[in-house]
C-alpha cells in the first residue's frame, strides 16, 4: 500500500477517476487523523496528480478526503459580465477572465486565438465552469498537472506493460488491467483496440487496478445494425433515462445539488439543481463535496432527475455535513425515552427546541 501518497501521508485506499473531459476526481483514504487542506500532490505509483481538497477530514482513527483536479475553482460562483465588440469577442479574453477569477491555470496555447463568441457574450454569476460548458462543451479537461486545456485528449496507442485482469468486454466497452506504470494510461489511451474515455485507478487490499471504460461498439458495425439502433431509438426515446446513473456532488444549491456524472462514457449530461428524496420522510442532509449519488428520473422525464440514495458505509462521502429530521409521531431508538424536538440536528447530537415536541428513544 507504500503506492499512495496524499500530502506526503501514505494512503490505504484511493480511487482516482480521469474522464475525458471535465475535471478529474480522487477519494483518498489514510490511516491517521490529519487535517489536510488547500492544494496537494496525489502520488500513485509512478504518477502525481495535482489537486485542491474539495471536502473531508479526520473522524474515528483515520481520514478522508475527496480531491478535483487543479484549485478547485471551476465551481466556484463568479460574478456577472458583459462584452461586446462589433469585431467579435475573443474566446480567449471570455475564457482568460473566468480562469482567472476562478484562480485556475489554463493553457492558452489550447485556446484558438482567433475564435470569437459573437459579437457580445453576457456572462451569467453562475459556477464557472459554466463558461467552459457554453463556449467549449464536451472540449476541455484538467490534467494531472492540474492545467486545464480546451481539446480533446491525445488519442496514443499503450505501450506499457501490464496484466489484462479481465478480458475486454467490447460490448460494455470495459477492461481492467492491472499495471506498475500508470504515465501511459490517461483518456484517450487505445488498449486492445479500445479506446479509453474514462479511467479509473483503484487502489485497495487487492493491489492497484485499472479499469477503462471505452466507445461503446468498438466492433464492426454494419449498416444494418445501425439502422435498427436508430429505429429503435426513435421507438423508445427515453431508454437513457430508465437507468439509474452515479453521479458527483459538484456544489449545493440549497436544498438541492449540481451533479456531474462519475464516468462521462455514459453519455450522462451534467445536472443541476437536482431534488434529493431520502429513503427516510422528514429528512434532509447536507452532502460533503465530491460525494457520490445514485441517480434516476422520475417516470423516465429527462426533465425529474432525482437524487435515490448515497454512498454506503465503506463510501468516503457516506458521512454528510448536517442531517435533520422533522417529524409529528414518535421516534423509538433502543430503550429510555426523552423528549426533543420536532425538527432535530443530528451533528454533533444537537436537538434545537421546536415547537412540536417528539420522543426519541435512546440505550
Amino acid at each position: 500500500m507504500g503506492l499512495v501518497r496524499l500530502a506526503g501521508y501514505r494512503a490505504t485506499s484511493a480511487r482516482v477517476t480521469l474522464p475525458a473531459w471535465g475535471a478529474w476526481y480522487a477519494e483518498v483514504s489514510i490511516d491517521v487523523e490529519a487535517q489536510i487542506s488547500g492544494a496537494v500532490d496525489l502520488a500513485l505509483a509512478d504518477a502525481t496528480f495535482k489537486g485542491t481538497v474539495l471536502s473531508g477530514g479526520p473522524a474515528k482513527g483515520r481520514s478522508n478526503f475527496r480531491i478535483v483536479g487543479g484549485n478547485a475553482g471551476w465551481g466556484k460562483e463568479i460574478p456577472k459580465k458583459g462584452y461586446a465588440n462589433d469585431a467579435g469577442v475573443k474566446l480567449s479574453t471570455v475564457l482568460r477572465d473566468a480562469a482567472q477569477e476562478a484562480s485556475e491555470a489554463l493553457d492558452m496555447s489550447t485556446v484558438d486565438l482567433a475564435a470569437t463568441a459573437g459579437s457580445a457574450f453576457a456572462r451569467r454569476r453562475d459556477a464557472a465552469c459554466r463558461v467552459l460548458e457554453r463556449l467549449v462543451p464536451g472540449a476541455w479537461y484538467i490534467g494531472e498537472d492540474g492545467v486545464t486545456r480546451l481539446g480533446r485528449r491525445p488519442t496514443t496507442p499503450y505501450t506499457g506493460v501490464a496484466v489484462r485482469v479481465t478480458p475486454i468486454d467490447l460490448a460494455r466497452g470495459t477492461i481492467t488491467l492491472a499495471a506498475e506504470s500508470l504515465k501511459e494510461l490517461v483518456p484517450g489511451v487505445v488498449v486492445d483496440e479500445l479506446e479509453a474515455v474514462d479511467v479509473v485507478h483503484d487502489v485497495s487490499q487487492k493491489g492497484l487496478r485499472t479499469q477503462i471504460y471505452g466507445k461503446r461498439g468498438t466492433l464492426p458495425t454494419s449498416r444494418g445494425l445501425a439502422a435498427m439502433r436508430l429505429i429503435l431509438e426513435q421507438l423508445d426515446p427515453d431508454r437513457a433515462y430508465r437507468g439509474i446513473y452515479e453521479y458527483r456532488v459538484v456544489t449545493l444549491a440549497g436544498n438541492r445539488v449540481n451533479l456531474q456524472p462519475v464516468l462521462v462514457s455514459t453519455g450522462m449530461p451534467d445536472l443541476l439543481r437536482v431534488p434529493i428524496r431520502p429513503g427516510l420522510a422528514g429528512s434532509s442532509s447536507d452532502l460533503v463535496l465530491g460525494a457520490r449519488v445514485l441517480v434516476g428520473f422520475v417516470n423516465s422525464d429527462p426533465g425529474r432527475p432525482v437524487v435515490l440514495a448515497f454512498e454506503d458505509a465503506d463510501g468516503e462521502g457516506f458521512t454528510p455535513l448536517r442531517t435533520s429530521i422533522d417529524a409529528q409521531a414518535l421516534i423509538q431508538i433502543g430503550g429510555g425515552v426523552r423528549p426533543v424536538a420536532a425538527t432535530g440536528d443530528l451533528a454533533g447530537g444537537i436537538w434545537p427546541i421546536a415547537a412540536t415536541q417528539v420522543k426519541v428513544q435512546v440505550p
